[in-house]
Order: C-alpha cells, then structure tokens, then sequence
C-alpha cells in the first residue's frame, strides 16, 4: 500500500551521555519505581529520549517498555504524549503509577464522559500532568491537537508502533495519522515502541512517523527460558485429546493462557476443561461485559484458576510474571502474533512451554479473518459517493450515519477514512464527522485508486505461510523465530525446542544452520528474482531461502533461483 510519508527530519547529533544524566536516571529508577539496576536495553532507549534523541526501541515482551518512556516522562520539562491502542492497557498504567505515588498523569479514551474529560483537559492546560495517555483516535480530534500545541510536548510516545505499519501484523488504521500530528507539534523527540517488527516494519515505522534517521535499539527477542513445542492433530477430537494428556501427569504445571481463533472455541474448551478433566478455567473475549472481564483477570492473576481460556482480547498489559505455559488451540495469523502471545509466558525467567496445537485446515479460519478485512474500490466508493451527496450538511456526515448508509463494517469503514483523511480529501468538521475537501472533488480518480489492498492481502496471507512453516519445520523453532525478525542464531542445537530436544534425545545430527557455507545467503541480503523483483533474506537453510518481496511478501525458493543483489557502495 502506498503512503504518504511526512517530511524527513535531519539527524539530529548524538554524543556519549553525561556522567551526570546517567546518575539522575539511575537515582530516578530506584526513587520512582524502587529498581537498583536496569533490565537490558532500557538504560540506553532512556539515555537516547534524554538527550532528544528520536528512537524505535524492540524490546522482547515483558522486557519493560513502558519504564523507557515513564522514567524520562518524570525528569523531562512538560508533558509527554503517549499513545496507547488498548484501554485495558492505559488502566493498567495508571493503577501501576498511582500504586507508586505518580498522580499526575491523565488518560483519555472513550470510556471517559464529557464532564470527566474537561477536568483532564483543564488539567493538561495548566501543565499540571506529566504523563498524558492517549488513543489513536484521540488524536483524529483536532481541537485537542490544539490544546497540545500551547503546552510543552517534550517527548511523543507510539507504543505498539507495529501498529502503524501496514506491514504489521495490528495494522490500525488511526495509526496513520500520528506523523502529521507530530510535525504539527513542532517535532517533539520521537520514542516509539514495540515488542515485534520484522526488519521491513521496522522501515515503514520510521517512515510513516518521520524520523527515517532513528536510531534502531533492538534487545531481546531470544527468551532462552521459553519451550516452543508444536503438537500435530488431525481433527477437533485428537485436539481436545492432546489437551487431557497435556494436563494429565502435572504435564501443564501453574497457571497459564489457551489462545483460540474463536469465541465459539473458547467456549468449547474451556467447558472441556471444567467437565472433562475438572480443571477450574474461565473464559475471556472481546463481547464479555467489563465486569466479567475484571473477574477473569482477577482469579487469573489470584491464580484462583489454572488457566483463561481466551481471544487475543486478552494478554496485553497483564503484568503477570509466572505464567508457566501459553497454549494455542488454533493457528495464529502470523510469526508475530504468536510470538507476542507466546511471549507473555516465562516473564520471572523460569522454564515455561509454549505449545501450538497445528491442524491444517486452522488456516481456513486466518483466510475468512483476512477476506473480509481489507477495503476494495467499491467501499472508496461507498463512502465518498455518500460525503458527496451529502455535501451540502454544513457540519459533515457522522460517523454512525456513513456506516448505516454504506453498510461497511466499522474496521474497514475507518481504514477508508483514515486513508482519506491522510491525503487530505476529507476533513473532520466536528467529532466524528466528515466532509470532502475541494482537493478530492477536484481529483476524484485519485480517490478512488487511494486504497489498493491487494498487495497487503497478499502480504498477510503470506506471513500466514510463514506461520504454516513453522509449524512444520523440523529444524529448530528458536532460529525460525530470529531469523522471522532479522536475527541470526549460530547456536547448533538451542536445546529448547521440541526438534531440538528430540535430536538430542537419538542422538541425531542437528539441523544445519543457515550459514554461507549451505547456499551462500544470509539474513538480510537483498537479491532479486525474475518474476517478484527485488527483496530481502528471511531466512536460508540448505538450498532453500525465504524471500520478503514488498509486492507479494513472504515466499521460500531454491536458492538457485535468485541473484544476489550488487551492494551500492
């Protein structure tokens, strides 16, 4: 998909940090949040947003993202911008915060009222907040824009910056947006966080956010203690069999999460668990009612339950050390949204198993998720041929009015608008409604070639393939997984996946590794073939490479069939 990226901004100089700077953070950490040392990584993203220096951080879950923006927050002059894409997870910020005695800090989302709004946004006025936490969407408000504008932003925050990439694996669409606002800003120092980012979303943060010059801070996506298992079942039955034997025999010790692509088969599971094997498990999805969803989270972190039996609606933000095992009952979409969820297991350090129950047609699921997610012309249609008639409403069209009208689902409806508004042939003329500008009357074939998403379609369905490998790879899950996001991994056998352990266990030879020597590529190599054009090395193992091409995306070939690419000097 192509984007409008913002202006590029220059470099801005690095220099060593001052003795003196490193001290008073290190004297923060211990005064604000009682830590004597730092977890890797988080001292030099700190340094670097101390010394204004733009940075996207990729730091592995539950490596403390969050500190890397709090701490310099509390030592910075003004007020630091924060977005946030979940408001479970702002909750749980300024509950963490206010348990160490940090009050001035503000959250604005939807579940606000329009009173308790206005006492934030006087507050935010005097600069009486240090930390402000905001939505995406939030940020669609113009007038808020303003209000920030006549305060002090020293440093804007996009956490889950995957977000914003189309390449990413939650791309949403208010994402958009951010670069723009923060130039309208006056181009506060940039810190933008994320726990999972190939090498190609990596690219498209920096570019969609306007800080191409951003130094890069990765750390931390090999989790040594984490277990990656794949059980292969060929029906619904074996599965719910694979369970019973995974909790027989304290198989499944501690309390843990089960992922499933479903309501429908979450219910099922975990009514399998409570009857079959009289285990205590509660369920959790997006449509519970917020007060069932505050029940399962407390008997999950009272350990009042062996396990949630869940969507991915739950996992982020739950601060939850020991959790000893993740479980997916069905395919996830991709290598980084397993890895997310995967990574919530073993955050204390300790052994943990991370299992992926893998039947072939799970893949049916992930396909009828992606048919139905991407906008075609007839929705550009839709939508602007409602704005125009409806053009002559003074204060525009509502947003509830365009989604009964073009009878478009509400994700697909605002990836159209955001898309709109970001080339500037639509404008927000008061909350949630919209208006054609004179540039999109006057460039109607534009507008209706702005949203092409075959590419990204071909892009998603592609990483479900790489999802599908590595549920069937027989070389070692670890290396998939760093190589998946541009690490190489020269350790022989890692002694902590199932291939691994089963190679050890007869004395097998170990898988190769993805070394020159096999077929002369490594990781990050730029080559190029005849019929997909150029692309980067994922990944290289005997005489097969897998291949990211930005038009079609993942695909694994003979290694006879590409060219290296000459290095521009």
């Amino acid at each position: 998909m192509a984007a409008t990226a913002p202006a590029a901004v220059p470099a801005k100089t690095t220099s060593p940090v001052a003795p003196e700077l490193l001290e008073r953070i290190e004297g923060a950490l211990k005064a604000h949040f009682g830590f004597s040392h730092f977890q890797p990584g988080q001292e030099d993203v700190i340094a670097r947003v101390m010394t204004g220096h733009d940075t996207l951080a990729i730091l592995a879950t539950g490596a403390g993202k969050s500190l890397c923006y709090q701490l310099p927050a509390l030592l910075l002059d003004g007020t630091t911008v924060v977005v946030s894409p979940l408001i479970a997870l702002m909750k749980d910020q300024l509950d963490m915060l206010a348990e160490r005695g940090i009050h001035a800090v503000a959250a604005l989302n939807s579940t606000i009222g329009e009173d308790q709004e206005a006492v934030l946004l006087e507050r935010i006025a005097r600069g009486e907040t240090k930390i402000v936490l905001v939505t995406p969407e939030k940020l669609e408000d113009e007038r808020f824009v303003a209000l920030l504008k006549c305060i002090t932003v020293p440093l804007f925050v996009v956490d889950e910056a995957h977000c914003i990439s189309a390449w990413g694996h939650d791309f949403r669409p208010a994402y958009l947006a951010l670069g723009a606002v923060i130039a309208s800003l006056g181009r506060p120092t940039v810190l933008a966080l994320t726990a999972t980012a190939t090498p190609a979303v990596r690219e498209d943060i920096l570019i969609q956010l306007g800080i191409p010059n951003a130094k890069i801070v990765v750390k931390g996506f090999d989790r040594p203690n984490l277990q990656y298992e794949v059980i292969r079942a060929e029906s619904e039955a074996a599965k719910m069999k694979c369970l019973k034997e995974l909790f027989s025999n304290d198989g499944l010790p501690g309390t843990g999460i089960i992922y499933t692509a479903t309501i429908k088969n979450a219910l099922e599971v975990q009514k399998f668990l409570h009857e079959q094997l009289d285990l205590p498990a509660a369920v959790y999805h997006s449509k519970l009612h917020k007060q069932e969803r505050v029940s399962v989270h407390n008997l999950f972190m009272n350990e009042s339950i062996r396990a949630v039996v869940a969507t991915n609606a739950f996992g982020l933000g739950i601060d939850k050390p020991n959790i000893r095992f993740v479980m997916h009952y069905d395919l996830p979409g991709s290598v980084e949204a397993y890895t997310q969820e995967a990574g919530r297991a073993g955050r204390d350090g300790n052994r943990s198993r991370c299992i992926l129950l893998y039947r072939m047609s799970d893949t049916r699921v992930q396909n009828y998720f992606l048919t139905g997610k991407y906008p075609d012309i007839e929705d550009v249609q839709k939508v602007f041929g409602t704005l125009e008639y409806f053009g002559g409403q003074q204060d525009g069209v509502s947003l509830a009015d365009l989604r009964k009208i073009s009878q478009l689902p509400l994700t697909k409806l605002k990836v159209v608008l955001a898309l709109l508004k970001k080339a500037s042939f639509i404008e927000t003329r008061s909350r949630a409604r919209y208006g054609l500008t004179a540039d999109a009357l006057k460039n109607r074939e534009l507008v209706l070639n702005l949203t092409n998403y075959e590419t990204k379609k071909s892009y998603d369905q592609s990483k479900l393939a790489m999802m599908l490998q590595y549920a069937e790879t027989r070389s070692c899950r670890r290396r998939f997984i760093l190589n998946y996001f541009g690490e190489d991994f020269e350790t022989l056998n890692c002694g902590a996946c199932d291939n691994c352990l089963r190679a050890a266990k007869t004395a097998a030879r170990p898988a190769p590794l993805a070394a020159p020597a096999v077929n002369g590529f490594r990781i990050a190599d730029i080559v190029s073939h005849p019929k997909f054009g150029q692309g980067t090395v994922e990944r290289a193992e005997k005489d097969l490479v897998t291949v990211l091409f930005p038009n079609v995306g993942y695909k694994t070939l003979l290694a006879s069939a590409v060219n290296r690419e000459a290095k521009i000097a």
